[in-house]
Order: structure tokens, then C-alpha cells, then sequence
């Protein structure tokens, strides 16, 4: 093969969902695994800066994405077509199980705490919009009375925080001002705009049944104990 680079650039061009790097490299006979990590830091430096394309490399996979500094052009061209928000519960339990995953649902209740009346705050609805959104995933079942699911973070999880793995997680502190910065930004936006530090813990309690995230409109949840 010629120009492995210009191949494995069209190749993970072509594929347009992630491609895991270890796949490249069987597919490709040329190709060793330090080899494609020198062509992945070429396309990286090479599609960077003012590009509109760059390249994101994230748990052992690469794909093509669109520059972030572009991102309230787009959004603003494609509200009419991805119309999405996140309520602060939403946000709350995603970064949650980002921190202690793999977890049970009702361990991520009794970690949001009960409010003044004693009862349990429910995790039902976070979770189900959450496994819409694509950010978290059953995992696995927990050995215990009922084998409930265990839930962790996807793969769409590390690229909207262009992570390479969970080991690059930032503090608690930061994913949540990310977060809000990813679903909560400027009015006209992709993303609608949250105000989360101001709203009233009466608001936060009646999130589930009030505000309901217009991606999720019309949509029946499953209860996943």
C-alpha cells in the first residue's frame, strides 16, 4: 500500500461511527499498532485548530467529529433537527454514575438522598432519559437480591468531554460545569438554556414530573429496578 496514512484517514472517515484502533490495525497488513498511533497524532495535529473536521480518539477507538468551536453555528442550523435538553436531575445522576459506575439504581438514590419528607427520590426517569440520550448503558447485573442493573457510561459519554478513557475524568466540580456547558448553553442554542445553580429545591423535587426534556416528549419509559 502507497499512502498507509491516506488510507487508514479514508478508512476511519468512511466508517463515520467509532472504529477501534486494534480492528485498523488487523484489517490492515502494513499497519502495527505503534505505527497507527503515529498516523492517529499526524490526523490529530493535522485536524486541529480552524479546521471544521477533527479527529477524537476515546477508549481504544478513533471517528471524525466536528470542530467544537463551530458548535453554535451548527447548533443553530440544526436546532429545528436535534432539538435537546437536560434537566438538573438528568445531569445529577449522569455524573453520578460517571464517578461510581457500575451502580445499582437505588444505590444512585439513596447517594442523591431523600428529601425532607423521607421518602426516596427516584432515579427512574434520569435513567430512562439518559439510555435515550446514549450516555449510559446497562453494564451488567449486580450479584445481589433481585440482580439489579448495573449502569455505566457509554462511549458518547467520553466524546461530548473529548475523553480518551474514564481515567481522564476531570474533578466532580468541572464534569458538572461541563455538563451544563454541553446541554445548557447560551439561549438559541442546540441546547436550551438551564439555569441549574438557580433553580429552587422544590423545582429540583418535581423535576420527574414537570420537566420533561423535549427529546423525550411522548416517549413511555420502562421502570428498570
Amino acid at each position: 500500500m502507497e499512502n498507509i496514512k491516506n488510507a487508514v484517514e479514508a478508512l476511519i472517515f468512511a466508517a463515520g461511527t467509532p472504529i477501534e484502533k486494534k480492528y485498523i490495525v488487523e484489517k490492515i497488513p502494513e499497519l502495527t499498532t505503534k505505527k497507527l498511533d503515529g498516523i492517529v497524532a499526524d490526523l490529530k495535529k493535522e485536524y486541529s485548530g480552524t479546521s471544521g473536521i477533527v479527529l477524537m480518539e476515546f477508549n481504544g477507538k478513533v471517528q471524525f467529529g466536528s470542530n467544537p468551536r463551530y458548535g453554535d453555528m451548527l447548533a443553530e442550523i440544526l436546532t429545528p433537527l436535534r432539538e435537546r435538553q437536560l434537566s438538573k436531575t438528568l445531569l445529577e445522576v449522569l455524573a453520578t454514575i460517571a464517578y461510581q459506575q457500575p451502580v445499582t439504581r437505588t444505590e444512585l438514590e439513596e447517594m442523591r438522598g431523600s428529601p425532607d419528607d423521607g421518602t426516596t427520590r427516584s432515579c427512574e426517569y434520569a435513567i430512562s432519559g439518559l439510555l435515550k440520550a446514549g450516555l449510559i448503558h446497562v453494564v451488567g447485573r449486580k450479584e445481589a437480591v433481585g440482580r439489579p442493573f448495573l449502569y455505566g457510561t457509554t462511549d458518547e459519554f467520553l466524546k461530548k468531554f473529548q475523553l480518551e478513557s474514564l481515567d481522564d475524568l476531570p474533578d466532580y466540580t468541572a464534569v458538572l460545569e461541563q455538563l451544563k456547558e454541553i446541554y445548557a448553553p447560551a439561549e438559541d442554542t442546540l441546547f436550551h438554556n438551564r439555569t441549574i445553580e438557580g433553580e429552587t429545591e422544590e423545582a429540583a423535587a418535581d423535576i420527574e414530573e414537570e420537566e420533561i426534556p423535549e427529546f423525550l416528549e411522548g416517549e413511555e419509559f420502562e421502570v428498570y429496578e
